[in-house]
C-alpha cells in the first residue's frame, strides 16, 4: 500500500477556549481524536445515524473539561461505533473500493456510498497532506468538477442534517487536519439530495440597496431582503403549507419525500430563497452570518407554544450547533465567490429543513419571556449568596453554573448547543430592542410580531431553556430529549393539555 503523508493531529484552541483546558487534557483529546478518526467509521449504524465522537469531545475540551471525563465520553461512545474499514466484519460485497482504489480519475464514483468510507479517508488524506486544507476545499467541495455530473460536493457537506458541515467545521476552528479529513470522507458518502438544491445561478445577485427610504427602519442588509423578512415570506406562502393530514408516525424521509411531491412546494421554496444575497465583501458576509446564528436561535427556541411545555426540536437543532462554524469556514476559505456558495447552500438547507418540521412559526413574545437568570433547580434564588445585601438573586452570571453542569451531559448535541448559546451570547449579547438585522420591513413594521422586543438577552434566555428541558444532570435531574414530533404542525400538540 502506498505511503500517506502525515497530517497534524495538534489542536488549535477553540472559538470560546473556555477555562479548564491543561497540557494533559490538550494531549489526551489530540490523542483520543486520532484514534477515533482512524479506527471509526462516520456511521455508527448502517442506517445513517452518525458518529458525533469527535464533536463532544471537542466541545467538552473547549468547555474546560477535565482529563477524566474527557476519557470517561470517550470509553462510553467508543463501544458503539463500527470500525472504519467495514471490511473487517466481512459486511461489503466484492468490488467497493479499499484504501489506495479512489484516485483522480475515479473519486467520484462511490459518492453516496458508506462502505467507500475508509477509501475516501485515504483519498483525502492524501490531498490534504499534499495541497493543504484550503486548497483540497477549493478543489473539491467549491470547483465546477466537484459539483459537476452529478458530483455535488458542496450540497454533500451541507446534507444529513449538515452533520459532514459540522465535522468539517470542527477541524477548522480546531486547526486539525485529520478532522477536516474526517469531514471530506462523510460528506463524500452522502446522498446530494438534489430537491433542496438551488444551482448557484438562479440566485438573484443583488444591488447595494439604499435602505434610506422613507419607511426604513433598523437594520437592513447592504444587498437584497433580509433573512428575516425572507423568512416572513416562507411562512406567508400557500404555496408552502405542510401536507395534511399531520402524520406523527413518520419519519424525516417520509416528510422529505411529501415536501417533493409534485414539485410546487420545491419551487416555492427556491423562488423565496433565491432573494438572498450573502454580500461582496468580508463585511457583508460577516452581517449574513449574524442573521443566520439569530435565525438558528429562534428556529430551534422560539417555535413552541404559549402555555405548553417548551419543545426544542431535533433537526432544527442542528441549524444551532453548526451555525458556530460559519465563521471559522469564512476564515479558512480565501474565494469570496466560494464563500458565498457556502452560505446560499447553507440558508437553503435551513429553509428545507423549516418545510420538512411543518413550517414552525417563531414566537419572538415566547423566547423573550424566558428568564434571563436561569438557575440549576436545586438553588434557592432567594438563597444566593452575593457581594452586597442589597443586591437581589439576579445579581449572578448564570452561565458557569450551565457549563459545569452541560459537559457532563450524555448527549453531545447538548453540550454543542450551549456552547453555541455562549458563543452568541459573546458575539451579540449587547444588542439592544431593535437592533437585530430584519427587525421591520421594507414598509417599516415588524418582520415578525414582537421582534423588536428582542435583545441580546436572548441567548442566555435561550440557554436556560436547553438546560430545563435536556435536564441539569449534575443537580439530579433526569436526562432529557429533543422533540421530533414535527412542532410545526398544529396537530403535533393537540395531545398535550394546555
Amino acid at each position: 500500500m502506498e505511503s500517506l503523508p502525515s497530517l497534524s493531529s495538534t489542536i488549535q484552541p477553540g472559538i470560546l477556549n473556555f477555562p479548564g483546558s491543561t497540557p494533559e487534557s490538550k494531549r489526551l483529546t489530540e490523542e483520543l481524536l486520532k484514534t477515533d478518526e482512524e479506527n471509526h467509521h462516520c456511521y455508527f449504524v448502517a442506517a445513517g445515524f452518525h458518529n458525533h465522537l469527535s464533536h463532544h469531545l471537542l466541545a467538552a475540551y473547549d468547555l474546560g473539561a477535565p482529563v477524566e471525563l474527557i476519557q470517561a465520553i470517550y470509553d462510553d461512545e467508543a463501544k458503539d461505533q463500527r470500525p472504519i474499514d467495514l471490511n473487517v466484519n466481512g459486511v461489503i460485497p466484492d468490488g467497493s473500493p479499499k484504501a489506495g482504489d479512489i484516485r483522480d480519475q475515479t473519486w467520484t464514483n462511490w459518492l453516496g456510498d458508506q462502505k467507500a468510507y475508509a477509501a475516501y479517508v485515504h483519498f483525502f488524506t492524501k490531498k490534504v497532506g499534499t495541497l493543504g486544507v484550503e486548497k483540497t476545499l477549493e478543489n473539491y467541495v467549491f470547483s465546477p468538477m466537484a459539483n459537476g455530473n452529478g458530483a455535488y460536493m458542496l450540497l454533500r457537506v451541507v446534507g444529513g442534517a449538515v452533520h459532514p458541515f459540522i465535522q468539517i467545521g470542527y477541524g477548522l476552528e480546531f486547526s486539525s487536519e485529520v478532522e477536516v479529513v474526517a469531514g471530506l470522507a462523510q460528506a463524500a458518502i452522502h446522498e446530494a439530495r438534489s430537491f433542496c438544491y438551488l444551482p448557484f445561478d438562479k440566485f438573484v445577485d443583488a444591488e447595494i440597496t439604499d435602505n434610506e427610504t422613507e419607511n426604513s427602519k433598523g437594520r437592513q442588509p447592504k444587498r437584497g431582503p433580509s433573512v428575516l423578512y425572507i423568512l416572513r415570506q416562507l411562512y406567508d406562502s400557500p404555496k408552502l403549507v405542510p401536507k395534511m393530514p399531520y402524520d406523527p408516525n413518520a419519519l424525516l424521509s417520509k416528510r422529505m419525500k411529501d415536501f417533493m411531491e409534485g414539485g410546487v412546494r420545491q419551487a416555492e421554496l427556491n423562488r423565496i430563497m433565491s432573494q438572498f444575497d450573502p454580500g461582496q465583501t468580508d463585511e457583508e458576509l460577516e452581517e449574513r452570518i449574524e442573521e443566520l446564528t439569530f435565525l438558528a436561535i429562534l428556529l430551534t427556541f422560539g417555535t413552541g407554544r404559549p402555555n405548553r411545555k417548551p419543545r426544542l426540536d431535533f433537526f432544527l437543532m442542528h441549524m444551532l450547533t453548526s451555525s458556530i462554524f460559519l465563521p471559522s469556514y469564512m476564515k479558512a476559505i480565501k474565494n469570496i465567490q466560494f464563500k458565498r456558495e457556502l452560505l446560499r447552500a447553507y440558508i437553503q438547507v435551513m429553509g428545507y429543513y423549516l418545510m420538512v418540521r411543518g413550517r414552525p412559526r417563531i414566537n419572538p413574545t415566547l423566547i423573550m419571556s424566558y428568564t434571563d437568570n436561569p438557575l440549576p433547580p436545586d438553588i434557592d434564588p432567594n438563597k444566593v449568596h452575593v457581594a452586597s445585601k442589597a443586591l437581589g438573586p439576579s445579581a449572578r452570571n448564570p452561565w458557569p453554573a450551565m457549563v459545569e453542569d452541560v459537559i457532563h451531559a450524555p448527549d453531545s448535541h447538548t453540550v454543542k448547543s450551549l456552547r453555541t448559546l455562549i458563543y452568541g451570547s459573546l458575539k451579540f449579547g449587547r444588542l439592544r430592542k431593535g437592533e437585530m438585522i430584519g427587525v421591520y420591513d421594507p414598509e417599516g413594521k415588524e418582520t415578525h410580531e414582537g421582534i423588536a422586543q428582542v435583545d441580546g438577552t436572548v441567548f442566555v434566555r435561550a440557554a436556560g431553556i436547553l438546560m430545563d428541558t435536556l435536564g441539569w444532570v449534575t443537580h439530579g435531574q433526569e436526562v432529557g430529549h429533543w422533540d421530533r414530533s414535527a412542532l410545526g404542525w398544529d396537530d403535533a400538540w393537540k395531545n398535550e393539555d394546555p
